[in-house]
């Protein structure tokens, strides 16, 4: 099998894929990079960025169509943006959960905070160690290990967390405290959160997380 028809099996048209991701029977990395390189000089698939690459809605089809695109300096917009790879890569695919947007992305999405974060935070199980600021295309991002192992199951509980373990951090009172508290609790009802794993979770935040909870009433809205 080629190489293009096995990513076109894959992937959708226009869909961001990584190196790592294909698996090609009876072809080594090595292999697939220069097949890979092959299929950009042709203009059929377009490198994003590094390891990140995508099959155009488009393709070239003629030698002559190629040399013309070649000609052309601006290389084609993507049909996705760079949070849609972080996306991929860090926190959603195939189905599954594997991460969250933490830190000001969902403290200002709460209503705690007017402040947009320039550099959006991730809590990833593909992030790899240590806390580290990672580059896609134009836009920053901070990875941090999430305090368990992320699932589709847990990923809004372990935000929520996260978001009340810093809570006095992220707060900006000037905002109305009530309408904060009342948002918040009322996101907590809206996901439908049983007690018994909200204190599983607990457990893994420090003891100075009790504090919050009591003092925003979030036991009272625990299904």
């Amino acid at each position: 099998m080629k190489l293009y028809d096995y990513i076109l099996e894959n992937f959708n048209r226009d869909e961001p894929f990584f190196v790592s991701e294909l698996n090609m029977p009876g072809s080594t990395k090595n292999n697939i990079r220069q097949a890979l390189k092959v299929l950009c000089d042709k203009g059929l698939a377009i490198r994003y960025d590094t390891g990140i690459y995508y099959i155009p809605h488009d393709s070239a089809q003629t030698k002559a169509q190629m040399q013309a695109e070649l000609k052309n300096i601006q290389a084609p917009y993507p049909p996705f943006t760079d949070y849609d790879v972080a996306g991929k890569k860090y926190i959603y695919d195939h189905g599954e959960y594997f991460g969250y947007y933490t830190g000001f992305v969902f403290a200002n999405a709460m209503h705690l905070t007017t402040q947009v974060p320039f550099v959006r935070e991730i809590a990833s199980n593909n992030a790899g160690g240590a806390k580290r600021k990672v580059e896609i295309g134009k836009s920053k991002f901070i990875l941090k290990e999430p305090r368990t192992v992320v699932t589709t199951e847990n990923h809004k509980i372990l935000q929520l967390l996260d978001l009340l373990n810093d809570y006095e951090f992220y707060m900006d009172y000037d905002n109305d405290e009530e309408f904060v508290k009342h948002n918040l609790l009322e996101y907590i009802k809206k996901i439908g959160l049983k007690r018994s794993v909200f204190d599983h979770y607990l457990s893994f935040y420090p003891d100075s997380i009790y504090k919050t909870v009591y003092n925003l009433e979030v036991a009272n809205v625990l299904a």
